[in-house]
């Protein structure tokens, strides 16, 4: 069966990622494979994930056939989402939540979105809230 990886900490980009993916699994009658962050990468940006159960609940109400894993916080986590995609063959397309970010923060600080869309053998889909804006330019 056809696999979406969904990369997931609790923030609004990746609310809009999980509706996204959602969507896209039924669409593509695929199951939903769930990367679930133990801790975000910036505690300012999202809580970690400490309770599975409201997200376990969540994907049960889909209807999906799926797998909600707990990833540990690493450097990169690109590297969590990356050897999930490789390891889980199935894997059709990734879908990420993506943050605005100032010019500046482009440069200084990398991008696991980035990285993920520019490495991934699969397809990947950037996410942005509905209430997105983006940054002001200099």
């Amino acid at each position: 069966m056809p696999t979406v990886l969904l990369a997931y900490v609790p923030s609004a980009t990746s609310e809009a990622a999980f509706e996204f993916a959602v969507e896209e699994a039924a669409r593509r009658d695929a199951s939903l494979l769930v990367l679930a962050s133990e801790r975000a990468p910036d505690p300012r940006k999202a809580r970690g994930v400490t309770d599975l159960r409201p997200l376990q609940e969540r994907l049960e109400e889909t209807g999906l056939a799926f797998e909600l894993r707990t990833v540990p916080k690493r450097d990169d986590p690109a590297d969590d989402i990356l050897d999930a995609i490789e390891h889980h063959e199935d894997t059709v397309l990734a879908v990420l939540g993506i943050r605005k970010r100032t010019p500046i923060g482009k440069i200084l600080l990398g991008s696991t979105s980035q990285r993920v869309a520019i490495e991934s053998p699969v397809p990947v889909v950037l996410v942005k809230p509905r209430d997105f804006v983006a940054p002001t330019r200099f």
